[in-house]
């Protein structure tokens, strides 16, 4: 089959920006594996210079969009035509097409074409905006947690319909022993005395960058014999790829005004080949901040490559509690997150090899690849309706934990203290029912706090299941309901 894949986010041949362009890489490179014709389709940028392969994949970087987050469609009309005039030659080269995290407002370009997307963020503007506004025959996610967010936000809209949400976890390729070290280059050699901290994520502020600092420095403190380095890397220069990120002399003042120059290492951008010998190099990974995840990749693949990992309750980072090698810590926590380095810095080889057993069963990359052909070349479907059977059963909407007895909320990355609410959620599996003759006046002020808040949610039924030819054993796998 041929399969166009589109990416508004722009591909590079020799670095990975971000897990869900990894992700993409994977994925059209096992289609391609198994005997499909597929081509990329993405934003260009002035450092793209012509077509390229990864993976053996033909990539185009011909739509002319801006291409970083947050503002990927700011560029002219006439930009804007002629990127709609590519798509449409895609759409017409192809049998399907795989809008890859879904960011293509010109739909229109698009007409007639089989469309399956995928979502793997739900904090930007194009993730948001694509799932409530336009169509698709199917939507891949990459967790529970996703699907959970997206069918509950788009019910809460006032939606009647929607198509099927359908989880394929995101999978990685175990290496059968644990690979070399290889620190980046420009950084010292490792010393003996030497605890390394890893912060393998963009350099952008919800990623933790002020966190991770803030624990190296309390895990400085706690052990004064060790000299503690955390390295923390930054974009290629001038690549104008993220308006988020902090540049590299932002992320240097801002080392300096939290006295820790002596502790923070910033190196260059790696490519996707070392990074198994990055991640072995180092004592602990920290991935403690604020950002919603929908996935979460470096907490497992430091597990794999023998590093624990240290991980903020946070979004879909917390599908992670219970696997060997991955501390969970309350966001923002500095304490709790430097006493987590200290013990994960003492874990067995035992418990690690656990750790890579579990993440082997979970999320296979075979898996991942089987999935998503099934999807994108399998028969479409048609959608689900939205049903709300009582206005007065209520949940704790899925962008909310419990943590230590107060609701955590992922969106505003604060905590609300609603005592007997908590409770009630508790002891009722995290739904409510409210009744008008609740005489418990606290109760129902924090429940309607909470409504407010959208900590709490109404409770949607999604009816008509569809069945994607899948087996009995395959439904287990997509969760589809």
């Amino acid at each position: 089959m041929r399969i166009a894949a589109i990416s508004v986010a722009p591909i590079f041949p020799n670095y990975v920006i971000g897990g869900s362009q990894k992700i993409l890489t994977d994925v059209t490179a096992g289609l391609k594996n198994l005997n499909h014709d597929v081509q990329i389709w993405c934003t260009g940028t002035s450092s793209h210079d012509g077509d390229f392969e990864v993976g053996g994949v033909p990539i185009h970087p011909d739509l002319q969009l801006r291409g970083s987050f947050p503002a990927t469609h700011q560029v002219s009309p006439v930009a804007l035509a002629r990127s709609a005039e590519t798509l449409r030659n895609a759409a017409e080269w192809a049998d399907r097409v795989y809008l890859h995290a879904d960011a293509v407002y010109l739909r229109h370009a698009l007409e007639g074409a089989e469309i399956v997307r995928s979502i793997h963020d739900y904090v930007y503007e194009e993730a948001l905006l694509s799932t409530l506004t336009l169509g698709a025959a199917a939507t891949i996610v990459p967790s529970d947690y996703m699907k959970l967010v997206v069918e509950t936000t788009v019910a809460m809209t006032g939606r009647k319909s929607i198509e099927p949400v359908i989880i394929v976890p995101n999978g990685i390729e175990i290496p059968a022993n644990i690979f070399e070290t290889r620190l980046p280059s420009g950084i010292a050699p490792r010393q003996n005395n030497d605890l390394v901290l890893l912060f393998p994520h963009r350099p952008e502020p919800t990623k933790g960058v002020k966190q991770a600092v803030l624990t190296a420095v309390e895990v400085q403190h706690k052990l004064p014999d060790r000299n503690v380095r955390l390295l923390m890397p930054a974009y290629p220069v001038g690549s104008g790829l993220d308006d988020a990120a902090g540049t590299t002399d932002e992320i240097s003042d801002l080392v300096n005004d939290l006295d820790a120059s002596d502790i923070v290492e910033l190196h260059g951008w790696l490519n996707p080949s070392d990074m198994s010998k990055y991640y072995a190099s180092g004592d602990v990974t920290l991935c403690i901040g604020s950002f919603v995840e929908s996935f979460g990749l470096v907490p497992i693949e430091s597990v794999v490559n023998g590093t624990p990992a240290i991980c903020a309750k946070v979004g879909a980072l917390r599908q992670f509690d219970g696997i060997d090698g991955i501390l969970m810590v309350g966001y923002g926590d500095i304490s709790a997150a430097a006493e987590a380095v200290l013990i994960a810095s003492q874990d067995s080889v035992e418990i690690i090899e656990s750790g890579r057993q579990q993440v082997a069963l979970k999320y296979s990359y075979s898996a991942m690849i089987d999935s998503y052909e099934k999807l994108i070349i399998g028969s479409l479907n048609d959608g689900r309706l939205i049903s709300n059977l009582s206005t007065n059963e209520l949940t704790l909407a899925p962008w909310c934990d419990i943590q230590d007895g107060r609701i955590y909320d992922d969106y505003t990355a604060k905590y609300s203290q609603f005592d007997q609410l908590v409770n009630e959620l508790v002891g009722g599996s995290n739904e409510i029912m409210v009744s008008k003759s609740e005489t418990n006046e606290k109760l129902l002020e924090e429940i309607k706090s909470a409504k407010n808040l959208g900590i709490l949610a109404p409770k949607f039924t999604f009816v008509s299941p569809v069945d994607h030819g899948l087996s009995t054993n395959d439904r287990g796998l997509y969760d589809i309901r």
